[in-house]
């Protein structure tokens, strides 16, 4: 056999005749050899069909998870949920300030109307009439 990168003899050119000769005229098999492969080839595919298994169903809460994206965004939910019921339990002091606290300083509904703007950016005077 020739190197086919150095084209020098590797002393295997021998084996190449006997490899020519042994791919040009294969040898037979034997009835009963056929016959135990055949056997043993349909033993195998019954047991490949014999046992079909339908594949488990998935309950409403691996379909809920699934839709919302797993459990990275249900860690996230949760995440979200605690800091809010934090936040509301116990709220910082400039949250106070910004409406909480002075939405308590009153005591009926009506005195508490200034603190809704029904436009914001335009001055409306809602007590003038059309003649006015």
């Amino acid at each position: 056999m020739t190197d086919k990168y150095t084209d020098k003899d590797d002393g295997f050119a021998g084996l190449d005749a006997l490899f020519d000769a042994a791919r040009a005229a294969p040898a037979p098999l034997s009835e009963d050899m056929l016959d135990r492969l055949t056997r043993d080839a349909l033993d195998v595919q019954a047991g490949f069909a014999a046992s079909p298994v339908a594949p488990p169903r998935r309950g409403r809460l691996a379909g809920l998870l699934a839709a919302i994206g797993g459990w990275p965004a249900m860690a996230t939910l949760a995440t979200a949920g605690v800091a809010g019921l934090w936040i509301g339990a116990m709220p910082p002091a400039f949250v106070e300030t910004l409406g909480l606290g002075s939405a308590t300083a009153s005591d009926t509904a009506e005195d508490d109307l200034y603190l809704v703007d029904p436009l914001p950016g335009f001055v409306v005077s809602l007590t003038m009439g059309e003649g006015s």
